[in-house]
């Protein structure tokens, strides 16, 4: 092997081992760059409103939108992800001991015996009928309990973290109103693909970041403060907390049923059915359905990822990435499909 291919061996080696270096080192400030770029994305229209608004003052309008996304968006999802953290550990502990003391249908077989019945009809109609149902249940409870007492404290007190992503979300938040364009710029031009082609790129991903931050976070909040109406209308206890939760459960579709289903049977339990009808018409009727008008709405015509593939983007990015992978999935999707599109149309015809 001559010196020259050795020299270019050891290059790329070294290239490598400084690209993993690199993403070491850049790695506790990810999370807080990535939501930078999702929020300076999502509120660049507004930022542009206020600098007009301002006489062009491009420092005091980046200042207040970084105020403003702080003070209304930011800090209000870590108190609410904090209080979800602790009603879990609470509700758990409640849940268990309930079903020690009343049982695993929760007192409801006092007032409608029919209940016992249906229920071991149901346990032979799929085989569990030699099976202890609560015990199972109290079981299964025990180790859900056990994993939020150990890792619930870990989430509340790792807040370091959580301040830390926090505080660099805000670094960054100026500079990219500042420099947006030139960093969309070098952007574009890292792209493997022609001029044309990855200017149109950078753009319909910032559009699509906006559109997508905007359509998921306000079907969240309506969707999340419906729900709060109801269960304070009908005297469920705790609405704050339970609404912070149906707010995250919001993320998912159909995840609001995960708060007003306990909820109606709660309210059965204790001896109020048609208070638990009423959660349950509103609950199924209204806040986990008005999704599908609200989510199309918010989003416009701006998204061009078709529903599917969106919904797939959103929800497996989620599951990859955690919750900014709600825009993350998308984006991959979305370069994939790019990616493919260019390669197909330049691809030399046979």
């Amino acid at each position: 092997m001559n010196r020259d291919a050795t020299n270019r061996i050891l290059f790329v080696i070294l290239l490598l081992a400084v690209f993993v270096a690199a993403y070491r080192v850049v790695e506790p400030f990810l999370a807080g760059l990535t939501w930078a770029i999702v929020l300076v994305a999502a509120f660049r229209p507004f930022h542009g409103r206020l600098e007009r608004l301002f006489g062009g003052r491009h420092r005091l309008a980046t200042a207040a939108v970084t105020m403003i996304v702080a003070g209304f968006v930011v800090v209000p999802i870590l108190v609410a992800a904090v209080e979800v953290v602790q009603a879990a550990i609470a509700a758990t502990g409640w849940i268990t001991a309930h079903y020690n003391s009343a049982g695993m249908d929760l007192g409801l077989t006092e007032r409608w015996p029919w209940i016992t019945d249906t229920i071991e009809r149901a346990k032979n109609l799929v085989g569990l009928s030699s099976i202890d149902l609560k015990a199972t249940a109290i079981s299964g409870l025990e180790r859900v309990g056990s994993f939020i007492a150990a890792e619930g404290p870990g989430l509340v007190g790792g807040a370091f973290g959580l301040m830390f992503s926090f505080v660099v979300m805000l670094v960054a938040m100026p500079l990219l109103f500042a420099k947006g364009d030139r960093f969309s710029q070098a952007l574009a031009d890292a792209l493997p693909v022609g001029a044309e082609d990855a200017t149109r790129i950078v753009d319909e991903l910032t559009v699509m970041t906006r559109s997508v931050f905007m359509s998921t976070a306000l079907t969240a909040a309506v969707q999340a403060a419906l729900g709060g109406l109801g269960l304070l209308v009908l005297g469920v206890p705790h609405v704050a907390p339970l609404t912070a939760v149906m707010f995250f459960c919001a993320l998912v579709p159909a995840g609001t049923a995960l708060v007003w289903v306990p909820a109606a049977i709660w309210l059965a339990a204790i001896g109020h059915p048609w208070k638990a009808i009423m959660m349950a018409g509103w609950g199924g009727g209204v806040v986990s359905t008005i999704d599908n008008v609200l989510r199309p709405v918010f989003a416009g015509k701006s998204v061009t990822l078709p529903g599917g593939l969106l919904f797939l983007g959103m929800f497996g990015g989620m599951t990859a990435f955690g919750l900014v992978g709600l825009f993350l999935g998308p984006i991959v999707l979305y370069m994939a499909r790019e990616m493919l599109g260019i390669l197909r149309r330049d691809a030399p015809q046979a």
